[in-house]
């Protein structure tokens, strides 16, 4: 079992949605769980 925290940077103009939803089917094709969230501060 692994645990990973990243935080990255992306520009402004990027569509969110679909980065998202992207992002989940890349991890489900890999068999991963995983979240995106924006970061609190």
């Amino acid at each position: 079992m692994l645990t990973m925290v990243m935080t990255v940077g992306i520009r402004s103009n990027v569509h969110i949605p679909t980065l998202r939803g992207d992002f989940l089917d890349y991890c489900d094709d890999l068999n991963l769980d995983a979240t995106l969230e924006p970061v609190r501060g």
